[in-house]
């Protein structure tokens, strides 16, 4: 993921090492800032700039988390996720300008976050804190165990994770047919989505997949309530008692 990001963004050598060492990530985070975000002047990124000095460098990293009204995140990951991620934003939106305005009145967005957290309280009726260490360690490891990606807000993955047990280990999924063969391998083949953006081919393919997906669960829908209506009205109930014969 952080990888697709970093080539969204242009950076020169994208992979996912940026957490490998410290001066790796010191030194994505300071790409990012000098060529995309653009948050201080030159001057003032002079702490960013001092990657051979932890200390200064900590130091400069946390004011710039703070400048940035980033949220609270746990690791390097979810932080260098959600700087790659505003970078995107403020690439390719319409009006950067308008959007780091409303970034740093309101903070960043969370609409999906938000819609998440009042999902998840309805769920359990507001008696977790959906935001303890613990829930949080426990959405992380049955992620991990389910193979599904991270997510810097815990809540959007368990999300994902509930998504991933509805449709492979539910009591109905259990009753379909194995699929069998071999996966067709979509980042393969010849139609191409996006020629003039290589980066951005990969993830259209995937929602393109999707959207097929979705389409595919609604004709179902529409098939089964067709078979329920079927059901009753082409199989009427006469009670031959009412019959009259004569007047």
């Amino acid at each position: 993921m952080l990888k697709l990001k970093l080539e969204a963004l242009g950076h020169p050598t994208p992979s996912d090492v940026a957490l490998s060492n410290r001066k790796e990530f010191a030194s994505t985070v300071l790409w990012v800032e000098d060529q995309k975000i653009r948050l201080y002047t030159i001057e003032d990124r002079e702490k960013l700039r001092n990657i051979d000095n932890p200390t200064m460098w900590e130091e400069g990293y946390m004011k710039y988390c703070a400048d940035l009204n980033m949220p609270p995140l746990e690791s390097q990951q979810e932080q260098l996720a959600w700087i790659l991620s505003h970078a995107v934003r403020l690439e390719f939106l319409d009006d950067p300008a308008q959007f780091s305005a409303i970034n740093s009145k309101q903070g960043p967005p969370q609409s999906n976050g938000k819609q998440a957290h009042q999902k998840v309280q309805s769920i359990f009726e507001g008696k977790i804190n959906v935001h303890d260490k613990a829930f949080v360690d426990g959405v992380r490891l049955l992620a991990s165990k389910l193979n599904v990606p991270h997510h810097p807000n815990h809540l959007l993955q368990l999300e994902a994770v509930a998504r991933v047990v509805h449709e492979r280990l539910s009591p109905a999924a259990k009753g379909r047919k194995p699929v069998l063969g071999t996966p067709f391998p979509f980042e393969k083949g010849n139609d191409v989505v996006s020629s003039s953006d290589p980066a951005l081919d990969l993830p259209m393919r995937i929602l393109r997949l999707l959207q097929i997906q979705s389409l595919r669960q609604l004709q179902t829908h529409i098939n089964e309530t067709i078979v329920a209506v079927q059901n009753i009205t082409a199989n009427p109930k006469t009670d031959t008692k009412l019959g009259k014969v004569g007047f």
